[in-house]
């Protein structure tokens, strides 16, 4: 499949106005880029109107509103089976959820019947990263969201990469931020979360987004007793799809130029830190309230490994839900994964950065490797 191509018009094109103006001056935006930025400037003035309808609707019931169950957290490393796990638990008519069109226009939801028309129009059918299926009404991660309703989320370093560290900083550890902006990310991440249950119709909150691998304390201080679901996988694997995502989608997000080397830098100093800031959190989990789940054993055995996620953590009847699974997973039955050819030098570099990890969780080079 080729690079996936669409118009000149960022994913921040679902911010507010003041939003858009904070997140862009994170960052330098090299010229070529501008013809975006104005663009996207465009579409955000001919939404404000809309944004204010979107507060006067949801106030009242956002204020009213309370979980009816402890909202479900998926997390792990990009690349690691999140999206499986997340589509597969959503088919769960219970399950609610951030849909794909919620993760674009997470302030459009009470003019979603204009904004879904557009959003159709420019989404591929497949993601360029893996060939997984795409519709404006599927579950997705809400990190793209959450920057666009408030400036401290991670993901605005794919518009700037050579920034990422400032917002891994900002947007998992609140560093350097003000009593005013902390607050400000709890309330705009609650209101993200109830709104998303609101917009899905659903009873249970399926929330997926690698980003809060490593904020389990605030997650905690949002919803005290919420359900975390951790997914890992091969290092390698890990590390391999994570560079053919970003070769991927980077270059459709980008707002600045950036040293493709510098990428593979990257990619291992996050792992590094997510796996870090994981270890050192999860002990704040109540018991009861975390599950580990190996990939490899959830693509062999996903029913029964889903049937252990309702027993042993929601602690809910698999078997009302039981069909939506089976349904859901004959849907993908054909589905082939990425293979993957990687030279001797970059497979012992992987080695050499996350050897203790793929130690740690008992793997080696995968059999499906090709080593030139």
């Amino acid at each position: 499949m080729g690079q996936f191509k669409m118009p000149p018009i960022s994913t921040l094109a679902g911010s507010t106005f003041i939003n858009y103006l904070r997140v862009l001056k994170q960052g330098r935006i090299a010229p070529e880029y501008y013809i975006k930025v104005v663009l996207t400037l465009l579409i955000i003035i001919v939404s404000t109107p809309f944004h204010w309808w979107e507060s006067i609707l949801f106030k009242r019931r956002l204020s009213k509103f309370r979980f009816e169950k402890p909202p479900l957290f998926i997390i792990g490393h990009w690349r690691s089976g999140t999206t499986l796990l997340h589509n597969m638990l959503c088919a769960d008519p219970e399950a609610g959820y951030v849909t794909t069109y919620q993760s674009l226009f997470p302030n459009n939801l009470g003019s979603k019947w204009i904004f879904k028309t557009f959003m159709r129009i420019n989404t591929p059918e497949k993601r360029p990263s893996d060939n997984v299926k795409l519709d404006v009404d599927f579950p997705q991660e809400d990190e793209f969201a959450f920057g666009n309703v408030q400036p401290n989320a991670y993901y605005n370093f794919f518009y700037f990469p050579n920034e990422y560290k400032t917002f891994y900083e900002k947007a998992v550890h609140h560093k350097n931020l003000t009593e005013k902006e902390k607050k400000r990310w709890f309330n705009e991440y609650g209101k993200l979360l109830k709104k998303a249950l609101i917009n899905s119709n659903g009873k249970r909150l399926v929330v997926k987004n690698p980003v809060n691998t490593a904020r389990i304390k605030h997650i905690l201080k949002l919803c005290p007793d919420a359900k975390f679901l951790y997914i890992y996988r091969n290092p390698v694997t890990v590390y391999l799809s994570t560079e053919k995502f970003f070769r991927n989608l980077l270059p459709v997000l980008l707002l600045q130029k950036v040293d493709p080397l510098f990428m593979e830098m990257l990619i291992f100093d996050v792992y590094k830190k997510l796996e870090a800031d994981y270890v050192q959190q999860k002990a704040l989990i109540p018991e009861g309230n975390l599950y580990e789940l190996k990939y490899e054993e959830f693509e062999k055995h996903p029913v029964k490994e889903i049937k252990r996620i309702y027993s042993e953590l929601l602690h809910e009847d698999f078997d009302k839900a039981k069909e939506y699974f089976n349904k859901y997973f004959e849907s993908i039955k054909g589905y082939k994964k990425n293979s993957y050819k990687v030279n001797r030098e970059l497979l012992e570099k992987i080695r050499a950065e996350l050897g203790d990890y793929m130690k740690k969780y008992g793997y080696d080079i995968p059999d499906d490797i090709v080593v030139d």
